[in-house]
């Protein structure tokens, strides 16, 4: 039996469909009680230009830790979101302007929240619809009292090095690269990276693959569509899966994909130090493809 091609399958997940559109989203904040909290994942600057009305704003820096880009600690994300007023009970939406909603909603779920929505096109389609905009900081007054209690590994589950070095010889694991073409190759090195290439046992899946991935269109594609990439590449839903990219972000694209469809929670790893983290270990092994 194919792995999920309807919302029933992503019920077995997340008791709702993780991804909400526009108009779905207009019926909640009017009628939904409690209403959802609205999250703009985007640069405070970007936020300030332009964001949906009643939405706060974040942005990677508030989910890292000081000296890197990895996730910080439950206790750490327990004071974030308590200090936006999110509780236990708290239903969110985000939103985003590329693809950074989803990093945001894994977080929620790697700590044990699972009401947490994105919006399906993130701010473009908000506009496309013709709905008004805000300009400005959002909402800045002190938020309620919260009592959101974050579990360390309680949901989707975080790989590291050492994990990803077990999947050379370990049947039961794969390991996908969802970086550009160019990354992958190593014709191309991002900054924070020491080296170029990739992990010799990765198999390539961009992320794109799950995306119309316009600047207009960041919709995610239909799910056949998506279903029919997974079976392209051969992703097994029996084995744990592995996703790295440059720093956590992009993966979480594939990994949200996967989990809508109603893939086993528990066998999405996201690689958190990613690239970044790899290719700054000397003692770690690379490759790059001929030209």
């Amino acid at each position: 039996m194919p792995w999920a091609l309807n919302s029933v399958m992503a019920s077995l997940n997340a008791g709702v469909d993780p991804l909400v559109d526009v108009e779905e989203l207009l019926w909640l904040r009017q009628r939904a009680e409690p209403a959802p909290m609205l999250l703009g994942m985007t640069p405070r600057w970007r936020f300030y230009l332009r964001h949906i009305p009643g939405s706060k704003q974040v942005w990677r820096q508030q989910l890292s830790r000081a000296d890197s880009p990895l996730l910080i600690s439950a206790a750490g994300f327990e004071r974030w979101a308590r200090s936006l007023g999110i509780g236990a009970d708290t239903p969110v939406v985000i939103w985003d302007e590329r693809y950074d909603a989803t990093r945001l909603w894994w977080a929620f779920h790697h700590y044990g929240k699972t009401d947490v929505r994105v919006l399906n096109g993130g701010l473009q389609a908000w506009r496309a619809a013709g709905l008004p905009l805000e300009r400005g900081l959002g909402h800045t007054g002190p938020p309620p009292a919260a009592a959101f209690k974050a579990r360390a590994a309680a949901g989707l589950p975080m790989a590291d090095a050492s994990l990803v070095l077990q999947a050379q010889n370990d049947p039961s694991l794969q390991l996908w690269d969802t970086r550009e073409l160019e990354e992958w190759s190593g014709q191309r090195r991002l900054r924070g990276s020491a080296r170029a290439g990739r992990i010799p046992w990765a198999h390539h899946l961009n992320w794109r693959l799950f995306r119309h991935g316009t600047r207009r269109n960041t919709c995610f594609r239909s799910d056949d569509a998506i279903q029919a990439e997974i079976e392209r590449h051969g992703l097994d839903p029996s084995k744990r899966q592995l996703f790295y990219c440059q720093s956590g972000v992009r993966t979480t694209t594939v990994i949200f994909a996967l989990y809508r469809l109603g893939w086993p929670p528990q066998h999405l790893f996201n690689y958190d130090g990613s690239w970044r983290e790899w290719s700054r270990d000397p003692l770690l092994p690379i490759v790059t493809t001929q030209r």
